[in-house]
């Protein structure tokens, strides 16, 4: 699926002045009118005259539909010389209210983004050269679906050690769902600029996202708009198809720079990639295994040990809560029994029953037989895995699953906001 687009749309020429032949900078009567401030850098010459730089538009998010895209102006003082729009967003969520899922087709996906911004600042989008309208960055996103999320976990951790030429899982980031690859970790970290790699776990983000819109919602201060908007995407990211395809997946995302694109031959122009997607059904798809192919490689003859914890460390939490002086559940007994039952299943009965003293293995072993699982299970474990699973396996992409089965492709923003206000008019 198309997970996100950023564009840049330039002004148009009558709206800029030129500066140099190959340097414009946009007429400030514009800016007036549009009433946007602008910040730069300020350097002083050797006389102690003033010179301002790198003039730009801080990031300004605009709610559509369902979510908002951000936007930003720049006035001609970057690297393209000329003064521009840049546009981001997410087009499921712009067109369904979740990205769980979604669609692979760019003419929908990437104008729905526009469209988008055409309708929220259509002042602003009449200044705009629209031809000209390029792809900054594209993700690209696929699921592979494990058990269960504790079995996402242990392959989000082996992904945490996975490295392959020059591209390197540079992050030092230690959260427990999320890996990436060419992104920098630190302020003067430097990341790729020409793709970036993520595999994540999408559930805990939809949960997230949950308890995210819930707080936005109980902070509204009665605006009916935000309300029916805050309400309308809980809706669809609570939506039972939609939390069940996210159980145990694993997303695999590629972001995917204009420099990678042209370095495999495709046109950035919004109009011409489209026109190539068209052509080629099969374009994204392409896209995300050319992106992940080096990394993949390494996943040939390697392999993990899957176990399922999740019973096991519910029922131990179950049994044994308990409540703080200040009113608080505490798990802490229900994590030492669940650390314990690991050591067991990772060494073995006899050589955990060495190691462990005698009155807390018959306080813990007391412990795990009272919820239900009985001395003779305990005895079994050897410490001999045999439930390991090739990565390649266990990290299967199937295509053809990435859908719930009664899923509809999403009709164009225009379309869908025609329905809710005939009146709509989108900016030309």
């Amino acid at each position: 699926m198309i997970d996100f687009g950023a564009f840049s749309v330039f002004f148009k020429d009558e709206f800029a002045i030129k500066l140099t032949d190959d340097e414009f900078k946009l007429d400030p009567e514009v800016m007036k009118r549009l009433g946007v401030r602008l910040t730069g850098q300020i350097d002083f010459d050797e006389h102690g005259n003033t010179q301002v730089s790198r003039l730009v538009h801080h990031y300004e998010s605009i709610p559509s539909s369902f979510a908002s895209i951000a936007f930003c102006i720049v006035d001609g003082s970057d690297f393209h010389k000329f003064p521009y729009v840049r546009i981001c967003g997410c087009p499921a969520k712009v067109l369904q209210g979740h990205n769980v899922f979604g669609s692979d087709d760019a003419d929908l996906c990437f104008f729905a983004v526009l469209e988008a911004f055409m309708m929220a600042m259509p002042e602003l989008a009449a200044y705009l050269d629209w031809p000209t309208t390029s792809i900054d960055y594209l993700d690209v996103t696929y699921t592979a679906r494990v058990m269960n999320d504790n079995n996402a976990v242990q392959v989000i951790n082996m992904l945490k050690n996975v490295k392959s030429g020059q591209t390197k899982n540079r992050s030092t980031d230690d959260h427990l769902t999320t890996v990436t690859w060419g992104k920098a970790s630190g302020r003067n970290g430097k990341s790729s600029r020409r793709k970036q790699l993520k595999a994540y776990m999408k559930f805990p983000e939809l949960q997230n996202q949950i308890r995210e819109l819930t707080k936005r919602l109980r902070q509204n201060k009665g605006d009916a708009v935000i309300t029916e908007g805050l309400n309308r995407q809980l809706s669809a990211i609570q939506h039972p198809t939609v939390q069940q395809m996210a159980m145990g997946a694993i997303r695999f995302e590629s972001r995917l720079f204009g420099r990678w694109l042209k370095d495999r031959g495709i046109n950035c122009n919004l109009l011409e990639f489209i026109k190539l997607a068209i052509g080629k059904p099969t374009l994204m798809t392409d896209l995300w295994r050319d992106s992940w192919k080096d990394v993949f490689a390494t996943f040939e003859g390697a392999s993990m040990k899957l176990t399922d914890h999740n019973t096991v460390l519910d029922a131990l939490k179950a049994n044994y809560m308990t409540v703080t002086p200040k009113g608080n559940p505490s798990f802490s007994k229900a994590e030492n029994l669940f650390a314990f039952y690991c050591q067991i299943e990772s060494l073995g009965y006899d050589k955990a029953y060495r190691l462990n003293n005698r009155m807390k293995w018959s306080r813990y072993t007391r412990d795990l037989t009272a919820i239900g699982i009985s001395k003779a299970q305990l005895q079994n474990m050897t410490g001999q895995h045999n439930n390991v699973v090739p990565l390649i396996r266990l990290i299967n992409i199937d295509f053809s699953s990435q859908l719930p089965a009664n899923w509809v492709e999403p009709l164009p923003l225009r379309e869908q906001m025609k329905r809710r206000n005939p009146l709509l008019k989108l900016a030309s």
